[in-house]
């Protein structure tokens, strides 16, 4: 179909764990797990059981949600395996697409694997192309736990202070990112276009092509459509850089997260200080080297740049659908939407809107919203962001009017 919103490049069958602080203390107590070995950052590739849960405990020791390659699938499956689980689909494209669904927003997933679990769960409103050219299944096994959950260790405990999540994963077919043949059709009508997925690529040389296959295709965009590449946590950081060499030239603006922010400039910065927030953008408008450069927060969005304005108003939407999903999960509609999009803004984010070294330094700022929930849903908030940025955008295009100026040609 013709004229959707385009969003790639890989979807994934997830399957998200239900929390069992009782299984997960048996599989700690069996590794004989030390205080001293969470003290380092969340790995992003392991080997074993052993290795999973050492990434679940330094995710919930220093408070950040991590993506992780698990070299053993066998392994993977045993502790997926440890759990009950409920079967989702996944990927930053897929999950951005439902929740645009949600709101009758319809668009097109690019997928390289495909399965009944996929064909079963994908609605209407979501058309889909694949590069497979036959089925299999790859789940990706994603932990969430709650605020205050503990877990003993051999020598003390781990707390987690806030809800966050753990993907792990072992998927050969985004591992590969073959591209659909179809997929330059789709371009050619897309009102938006979604670049994401490069993440989990391993070889240098076939990222590279993959690259340089796509910056082909997007040659056939239409002049004046929104590109936008979404970051995310790369399983090898060797294939990171080379990404970073060619999306300048592929997308008008890089979004990223807070974590994946802090990769690039090499230190924390504090979310709240107005001077912090204008030295994070200053510098990753000066890495990244797109027009402009988005970061999502749970607090806010910030945007910096030449399309500043089109994407903190984009963002704005984007923070409307991923509070709503943080409230309601998957159990949301308009009615739930609009409820959330009248709610109180985020106190932090509003005074950052305001203060004036963030104004005079071209740092757009998008509040969230005040939301609470007994059992809040940390999965896919960033992918649900994007969902509402790309429905914005597109509204945008479409309409005529505010319409972004082209990006670096191709």
């Amino acid at each position: 179909m013709t004229g959707r919103i385009v969003l790639g490049l890989g979807g994934t069958v997830d399957h998200e764990l239900d929390w069992d602080a009782a299984a997960f203390q048996r599989l700690v107590d069996g590794c004989g797990i030390h205080l001293a070995e969470v003290e380092d950052d969340p790995p992003s590739g392991v080997a074993d059981e052993r290795g999973i849960a050492l990434a679940i405990l330094r995710s919930m020791r220093w408070a950040r949600g991590c993506e992780c390659y698990v070299a053993d699938k066998a392994q993977l499956l045993a502790f997926d395996s440890r759990f009950d689980h409920r079967v989702t689909l996944g990927g930053t494209c897929v999950r951005a697409a439902l929740a645009m669904d949600r709101l009758g927003v319809e668009s097109m997933v690019h997928l390289v694997s495909i399965s009944d679990e996929v064909r079963e769960r994908l609605p209407e409103g979501v058309a889909w192309l694949c590069s497979a050219e036959g089925d299999s299944l790859d789940p990706h096994v994603i932990v969430q736990y709650p605020r205050g959950a503990v877990v003993r260790l051999v020598d003390g405990m781990v707390v987690a202070a806030r809800p966050n999540r753990v993907i792990l994963v072992n998927d050969e077919p985004n591992e590969h990112m073959v591209l659909s043949r179809d997929l330059p059709a789709a371009l050619r009508e897309a009102p938006a276009v979604l670049v994401s997925g490069f993440n989990t690529m391993k070889s240098v040389d076939e990222l590279r092509v993959r690259l340089a296959e796509l910056a082909d295709m997007l040659r056939g965009v239409p002049r004046g459509t929104p590109v936008v590449y979404e970051d995310a946590g790369f399983h090898d950081e060797a294939m990171r850089a080379v990404v970073l060499e060619v999306v300048p030239s592929l997308a008008g603006v890089h979004s990223l997260n807070e974590d994946e922010a802090r990769h690039y400039l090499g230190r924390e910065t504090d979310l709240a200080d107005p001077r912090e927030v204008v030295a994070m953008m200053e510098g990753l408008l000066e890495i990244l080297g797109t027009p402009t450069v988005m970061v999502h927060t749970s607090r806010y969005a910030a945007c910096i740049g030449a399309e500043a304005a089109l994407y903190r108003d984009a963002a704005q939407a984007g923070c409307v659908m991923a509070s709503t999903r943080f409230a309601c999960g998957d159990r949301y509609g308009r009615a739930e939407h609009s409820a959330i999009a009248a709610s109180p803004r985020e106190a932090i984010g509003v005074a950052l809107a305001g203060a004036p070294a963030v104004r005079r330094a071209g740092v757009l700022i998008a509040p969230s919203y005040e939301v609470r929930a007994s059992t809040p849903t940390t999965i896919g908030l960033g992918d649900a962001f994007i969902g509402g940025v790309m429905a914005h955008l597109a509204a945008v295009t479409r309409e005529g009017a505010g319409r972004p100026k082209p990006g670096p040609a191709v």
